[in-house]
């Protein structure tokens, strides 16, 4: 598959020469990136470049893309954007950034899918790359010539500088071909409405001997016995009979059942 250029935005000064290269599908190898790392650099001097998402990531057309580099030494830094259908360009020419100082390149993926190889170059003294031919072509200018044949031309290029004044590193992000579908939303399985418990009742019979006490249930005067008190919910209640004249009388009484219960009892006059 072929892939097209990613638009940037520089954010900030350009540490790090980025190179998208695309892949190129069946009918061409990937151009050799790693020709232009260099072998054997100096061992305190590193360049280092990523994206948000981490290398080997893929992201959509119209994504949002930030790539970050840095280098750890002040140095003259070159940006190579390499894409797809075989064209280059530099982002960025003889730059010089501060050390260990990140930068930024915001931009948005475009189609089509492929793979996008982002390349960095830091040097200590300006690299003999600014006089590769270049043309416009949609507004955009590009470095002549085929992948390939650039990628040789600028390792030719950069074999001249010492091995100990450059260094170099890539990274790469995947560009897929469109957002895979969205799963249509799973049909709710309706749920059985739960309905209310079905509210069970007892009934309390009181009485007592005299009859006539005023009969409190649950501390609500209910009447005066004798009394038949219905509709009683199940569970714990207290029965309480006053008469004037006697002692007040209380009972405990648990409704556990749907039936009839009963409360009598003597009350004790007062001496």
């Amino acid at each position: 598959m072929r892939m097209r250029r990613l638009k940037w935005v520089i954010l900030g000064l350009v540490l790090v020469a980025v190179s998208v290269l695309p892949q190129m599908g069946a009918l061409a190898e990937e151009p050799p990136v790693k020709l232009l790392i260099n072998p054997n650099p100096s061992p305190d001097f590193k360049a280092e470049i990523w994206v948000d998402r981490g290398q080997g990531s893929t992201y959509y057309p119209g994504d949002p893309i930030s790539v970050y580099y840095r280098a750890n030494r002040a140095s003259y830094v070159y940006v190579l954007d390499i894409l797809a259908s075989g064209q280059l360009r530099w982002l960025v020419r003889d730059t010089w950034v501060q050390a260990n100082r990140t930068y930024t390149l915001s931009g948005t993926v475009e189609p089509p899918s492929g793979t996008e190889y982002l390349i960095v170059f830091a040097s200590t003294q300006k690299l003999p790359l600014s006089d590769l031919e270049e043309s416009a072509q949609s507004g955009r200018v590009y470095i002549q010539g085929q992948a390939n044949i650039v990628i040789g031309n600028i390792q030719a290029k950069i074999q001249i500088v010492p091995q100990k004044a450059w260094v170099s590193g890539y990274t790469y992000f995947y560009v897929g071909g469109s957002y895979p579908p969205i799963p249509p939303e799973p049909t709710p399985v309706p749920q059985p409405v739960p309905q209310p418990p079905v509210q069970q009742y007892g009934a309390v019979h009181v009485s007592s001997y005299p009859s006539g006490a005023r009969v409190f249930f649950d501390g609500v005067e209910k009447g005066k016995t004798p009394v038949l008190l219905q509709r009683v919910p199940l569970g714990s209640h207290e029965v309480t009979l006053i008469l004037s004249g006697y002692y007040t009388f209380t009972r405990k009484l648990e409704v556990k059942h749907e039936q009839t219960y009963y409360v009598s009892t003597s009350l004790r006059r007062i001496e």
